[in-house]
Order: C-alpha cells, then structure tokens, then sequence
C-alpha cells in the first residue's frame, strides 16, 4: 500500500527538498503551494522517484484551499504523513508597524494553518489507523532576546507549543505530532543574504544548516519520532532534542 505525504510549501526552498526526500522514502507526495508552476514543477520530480504526486494550487490561510488540499491526499490514498512547512513573514513591514491584516495574514499562515490543517487530517488518518504531523518552526519561535518580525516569531512559538501540547494524540489516536525547529537553512536566498555580512557579522553567525539535515532530521521524526518531540537545530552544533513530558 502506498503511502501519502502532503508537504505545504512544497513547490521551491525547503519545501521542495523535503517532498523529494519523502518521494525518495516511498511516498507519494502532494505539493501544496501558492505558486502552482512550481507546485507542478515539483509534483513532476517527485514522481521521476516513481511514486505518484499531486500539485495543488493552495493559498493556505483560505479554508477551501485546506480542504483541496486534503482531498488530494485521499485521492491517492492518504494522508498518512502531514508536514506543515510553509511560512513566511511580510517583506514589507513588521509590527508594530504593519496594519492589522498585514501581521495577522503572517500569524495565519504561520500558526492558523497548519493548526486547521492538522485537525483536518486527523479523522482520516485514524481511519487510516494513525498517522504523522510534522511541523517545521524555527529558531524564531525560541528564545528571549529581541526579534525582527514580532508576528512571525510568536506564531512559530505557537507552533512549537501546539506540537508538545498534542503529544497524547500518539497514545489515544496513534497520530504522532512532532516539529522541527531550525535556524538559518542554507537555501539561495540564504546563501545571499551570508554574502552581504560583513566579516564580524559572519563571526558571530552560526553555521547555515544544510537542507539535507533538515530533511534526514523530519525524516527521522517520521520513522522513529515520539509524538510530542521537539527537535532544535542550529548550523554546527548537534541537534537539540526535547520529549514532550508525561500529560
């Protein structure tokens, strides 16, 4: 039997490694994304793996685009395997500056969405007999110093507690939900922005993470995880892993 991943986000960036990675464990894949070209881009390399996947042009803060989503998924047989992936901040403005709508349209793809998605999927995938929710946070959402986007950082903080706060759904509906949390990836916009620091500034950095850790990290979570688990990661440095406590 086939298994299914949906990957949100899944046309470029990370998003797109994770869905290769998935199709390259067996999977079949959904790309969800804004951008539909690169959705179908993706769609057609994950099936180059010989699985079967589905491109869905999906703005995730609209709940019918959440619903097109998950009926792609069980088209193909699915869900069994959820990674919550796509985020972003405004590149306009941050609050306390942004309008209202601007900071609250990044809380709702950033928390809103994956939230309303997992509870979307959970009833099939108890039909299924259990299932997998991974969400990807961000060094964004840990931690106490000042932050750049206020909006982004809580949402991403949100997600990681919403992670650890569910970690009973393993034992009473065999959906384990787990996240991952890294800091800065070595994407090309990434790779960028390291060019543009100056000497000291690439002193103090850390590392950027490769993809491929973040990939082998969900993967992991996905094979083995304990639902509930947090997984810290930071450029250089092992990953930091933290286990939901008993509830």
């Amino acid at each position: 039997m086939t298994r299914t991943a949906i990957v949100t986000g899944g046309g470029a960036g990370l998003g797109r490694e994770l869905a290769l990675g998935l199709a390259g464990a067996g999977y079949a894949v959904v790309v969800a994304d804004l951008d539909e070209a690169a959705a179908r881009s993706c769609a057609t390399a994950v099936e180059e793996h010989g699985v079967p996947a589905r491109p869905v042009r999906a703005d995730l803060r609209e709940r019918g685009d959440l619903d097109h989503v998950l009926a792609a998924a069980q088209s193909l047989g699915g869900p069994d395997v959820l990674v919550n992936n796509a985020g972003a901040w405004s590149a306009r403005r941050q609050y306390p500056e942004a309008a209202e709508d601007e900071w609250v349209a990044t809380m709702a793809l950033n928390l809103i969405a994956p939230m309303t998605l997992t509870q979307l999927v959970l009833d099939p995938m108890r039909a299924r007999g259990g299932g997998v929710v991974v969400n990807i946070a961000s060094s964004g959402g840990i931690g106490f110093e000042a932050y750049g986007s206020p909006e982004y950082g809580a949402a991403k903080a949100g997600l990681i507690r919403f992670t650890s706060a569910l970690a009973g759904l393993a034992d009473t509906d065999a959906v384990r939900v787990m996240c991952v949390a890294p800091d800065w990836i070595g994407l090309d916009r990434a790779h960028e922005q390291w060019r543009r620091l100056s000497e000291d500034e690439r002193a103090r950095a850390r590392p950027l993470i490769p993809p491929a850790d973040v990939v082998a990290s969900v993967l992991d979570l996905v094979r083995h995880g304990t639902g509930g688990t947090v997984v810290e990661l930071w450029g250089g440095e092992p990953p930091v892993v933290h286990t939901a406590a008993p509830g």
